[in-house]
């Protein structure tokens, strides 16, 4: 223990400007949801500046739902609206010229006329307090249609009638929406950037560890250290202890100030909190196998700038991964980013979901970093 201790305090000396970032990150991160969270604050002062995308599937089948749809957005809300294949809305998207896809499934104007209402998709990125309006907006129109299929029973027929009656609100603005479920949607919203950010920076961060690693191995620290009295073990257990104290200090402070600013969170806190430890504990492990593995910093920064960027946008921090990605979908589900983003995601949905195997995946991902890094100390210290 004392050995630990010991490590523990060279690594603070040596690694004062990563407890800053953390301190001045979890500041970030609460300013950024503050501002994103509250309603005063918002942005999304006039609709005809607002863009969307709707992407349709099939639109032969879905003509008059998709018809309906952008009627919706165009004359009850006053938005733009553009039509355009999946690949060019998400070129948009990226580029910030709309604020949402949404897309409409195969099938979906038959099978919600049988009385099957389909969801419909929606993506966003980074435009996050007009993203929560139209996903408002989006779930009251859907709302609407699920009453009209029911009442149809089946009947197309009816159903197309109806659809095409329906009163759109032409007198509804912006300002006038129901507050509740503004609030609700924004703060989810706030919550979901603020954690893929968190997940960003924690990934960042952590390569300081790294980097400590690899200056003590290059500089004969480690060599000098095995003569002694201290174990290999004692060395990385006091390096990560330091790595997962700051994580957890930045989780701490933004998770507390979220939770008791908002009431709105759908995500359980406990759950989150968790979830992001053991992300921490995660990236400290991945730390320690760069830090032995490298040898030079430029190596090391761009393995590291490539797992926290990359690595982030592949477990979805700035917008969800589909499974129908093909094989970046599948490569998605390697990085843990991925099982967090979608315990968050899955919360903001209403679904009630089992989180079990996202924390489960998590704490194998973790326990995995630190069984390869012990594999990688031993064969370097015989």
């Amino acid at each position: 223990m004392k050995n630990i201790a010991l490590i523990f305090k060279n690594s603070v000396l040596q690694n004062k400007l990563m407890i800053l970032i953390s301190l001045t990150a979890a500041a970030f991160m609460c300013f950024q949801f503050y501002g994103l969270s509250n309603p005063d604050n918002k942005v999304f002062a006039n609709a005809d500046t607002v863009t969307v995308g709707i992407c349709d599937h099939s639109p032969e089948q879905n003509k008059t739902a998709t018809e309906n749809l952008k009627s919706y957005f165009e004359d009850a809300l006053e938005m733009e609206v553009v039509e355009k294949d999946y690949d060019s809305l998400s070129k948009d998207l990226i580029d910030r010229k709309i604020s949402a896809i949404i897309e409409v499934p195969t099938d979906f104007y038959k099978k919600t006329a049988d009385g099957e209402p389909q969801k419909l998709e929606l993506t966003t990125l980074g435009d996050y307090e007009n993203a929560a309006f139209v996903e408002a907006y989006l779930n009251s129109y859907m709302s609407g249609v699920s009453v009209l299929s029911k009442a149809a029973d089946g009947n197309e027929e009816m159903f197309s009638e109806m659809l095409g009656s329906q009163k759109l609100p032409n007198e509804i603005k912006i300002a006038e929406s129901n507050a509740a479920v503004d609030e609700k949607a924004l703060a989810n919203g706030a919550f979901r950037s603020a954690i893929g950010f968190m997940t960003c920076i924690i990934a960042a961060i952590t390569i300081m560890i790294s980097r400590q690693i690899m200056n003590d191995r290059n500089l004969g620290t480690y060599n000098r250290m095995k003569c002694s009295s201290i174990k290999p073990s004692e060395y990385v257990l006091g390096v990560s202890v330091f790595g997962f104290i700051c994580c957890t200090l930045m989780n701490v402070i933004f998770i507390a100030f979220a939770y008791l600013t908002s009431g709105d969170i759908s995500a359980p806190w406990g759950a989150v909190f968790g979830a992001m430890e053991l992300f921490g504990l995660f990236s400290v492990g991945l730390s320690t196998v760069f830090g032995l593995l490298m040898n030079n910093s430029m190596a090391l920064m761009t393995v590291g700038v490539g797992y926290a960027t990359i690595g982030s946008m592949l477990g979805g921090a700035w917008f969800p991964i589909s499974d129908g990605l093909g094989a970046v979908g599948n490569i998605a589900k390697i990085v843990p980013q991925y099982w967090l983003m979608g315990m968050v995601r899955g919360f903001e949905d209403g679904a009630d979901i089992n989180i079990l195997p996202n924390m489960c995946i998590l704490a194998l991902a973790a326990a995995l970093s630190y069984l390869v890094s012990a594999v990688i100390f031993t064969r370097k210290s015989t």
